[in-house]
């Protein structure tokens, strides 16, 4: 019966040691808890430049059902094209032809979908400063065998020194973030833990080339604008 009695006292012992090991280990959770809260902000920095060049791409194609006459209807209408790039100012190593497709083109007849021929397409991407004289090279490709405008953007030369300067403000602004937050919750902003970079622009949809250009007569520059975007996460000092 003694034997019993000194089993069932020996239970409680058990969890009394185990309700100590927890009260201690508590404090060790909470603060490995406290050590790694975190504030995550986006940050967002901005320059306006003026830009004082503009990058387009021209498309030349040619249908037929030999490969080798359209590729020499295409050079001839290359050698028009970048012939008279020269002639308006543009250097050669900005007027860059390399990318040629070739694509199977397709009709739908009685008898099911056919192939007739190929299609043969060039890209011309051209980089010019000469802001004054962009609607006339539109113009004067236009008339020598350009089928497509697929791309024109005015852009800025020295554009990584503007976001290199939109980056540091991003930086500064993604701080300023973190203080108020922290400020409204009466705690500390602490040392940087993670930091990331985001951004990018977006193309102009491809339109006819004739369209295009009507569309740009009356166009101007204006003032561009450089976004620079982190995510900063900082650590919460209670």
């Amino acid at each position: 019966m003694k034997l019993l009695s000194l089993k069932k006292n020996a239970i409680p012992s058990k969890a009394l040691i185990a309700s100590a090991f927890l009260a201690l280990l508590t404090p060790f959770v909470c603060a490995s808890a406290a050590e790694s809260a975190s504030i995550s902000v986006q940050g967002v920095g901005a320059i306006e430049v003026t830009p004082n060049a503009y990058s387009v791409t021209l498309v030349v194609e040619e249908q037929g059902n030999t490969v080798g006459k359209l590729n020499t209807q295409l050079d001839s209408d290359l050698r028009a094209i970048v012939t008279f790039l020269l002639e308006q100012g543009i250097e050669q190593k900005h007027i860059q032809s390399m990318q040629v497709r070739l694509q199977p083109r397709y009709i739908n007849t009685p008898q099911g979908r056919q192939q007739e021929g190929f299609t043969l397409s060039r890209d011309i991407t051209v980089t010019s400063t000469d802001l004054e004289t962009y609607d006339k090279v539109l113009d004067g490709v236009l008339k020598r065998g350009v089928d497509r405008i697929q791309q024109f953007n005015f852009i800025s030369v020295g554009e990584g020194d503007a976001y290199q300067k939109a980056l540091i403000a991003a930086v500064k602004n993604a701080k300023q973030r973190a203080q108020l937050l922290a400020k409204e919750l009466e705690v500390e902003v602490g040392e940087v833990v993670a930091i990331s970079e985001s951004g990018g622009n977006m193309p102009i949809p491809v339109m006819r080339a004739e369209a295009f250009a009507k569309d740009m007569s009356m166009s101007l520059p204006g003032q561009e604008r450089i976004e620079a975007r982190v995510n900063v996460s900082f650590k919460i000092v209670q």
